[in-house]
């Protein structure tokens, strides 16, 4: 445990010393909602049921920062520290390698989970937003995608060549999961064959889980979207875990 601590401390440190990356998981969500939220206001219309485009998004632009710790900050940090040459010299330490993906998960679970927290806030303070569903049950969807897509990126960090090839690709990946999850550009927004391609991106699904329990649905009404997110954590969990390297 002693091991396990000293690295969350270790690994938060040099998380802290991102700040780009730190700007797109804790800032980049709320100021989205923010910034939207003023252009577009959160009046009620035709086009969400009634509903406002804050109402409508907020869970949808939280989910950002799930996305984001997975495609982008968890692999460029892993090849950062691989290159770098600090994951060998843990490596030649009696330091076991789940002690390290442990504390690793740690950090980047507890600062994917404050950004979508932020998100949330916002909207509900600044734009009063009200959850018709259980909040608390908006957040446990919330970090099981975030489990999910630590996974992947476990399994990214170790096919991506370097930092940088990670960081180009990582950026046009997140780009087009914007557009077709319904996380920047609301799903009714979109030309119906669209739509029905978007149900390849997973970021879609959990968006849809953490929507429509925002919006009062059950949990048991998104099957889908559940097989989806554990699938994720099973398959790419153990790709993670069998391709994971130390330099």
């Amino acid at each position: 445990m002693r091991a396990y601590r000293t690295l969350v401390i270790t690994l938060a440190r040099s998380m802290l010393r991102e700040p780009v990356g730190l700007f797109f998981t804790l800032i980049f969500p709320p100021l989205l909602v923010a910034i939207l939220g003023t252009i577009f206001g959160n009046d009620p219309t035709p086009q969400f049921d009634g509903k406002g485009f804050v109402d409508a998004t907020l869970p949808a632009m939280s989910s950002l920062v799930v996305a984001i710790m997975g495609i982008l900050m968890l692999p460029v940090m892993q090849l950062q520290l691989r290159e770098s040459g600090a994951l060998a010299r843990l490596r030649a330490t009696p330091l076991k390698s789940w002690t390290y993906v442990a504390a690793d998960v740690t950090v980047h679970f507890l600062v994917g989970m404050n950004g979508v927290v932020l998100a949330l806030v916002v909207g509900m303070l600044v734009f009063g937003v009200q959850a018709q569903g259980s909040v608390l049950l908006v957040l446990v969807a919330g970090a099981c995608g975030l489990i999910a897509f630590l996974a992947l990126g476990y399994t990214l960090a170790a096919v991506y060549p370097s930092a940088a090839a990670a960081t180009g690709i990582g950026n046009g990946v997140m780009i087009v999961l914007m557009i077709t999850s319904g996380a920047f550009i609301p799903m009714e927004a979109l030309p119906s064959g669209v739509r029905h391609a978007t149900q390849f991106s997973p970021l879609r699904h959990l968006v849809e889980l953490m929507q429509g329990l925002w919006a009062g649905h059950a949990w048991s009404d998104y099957g889908v979207a559940t097989t989806v997110l554990l699938g994720m954590i099973v398959i790419f969990g153990a790709l993670g875990a069998r391709l994971f390297k130390w330099g």
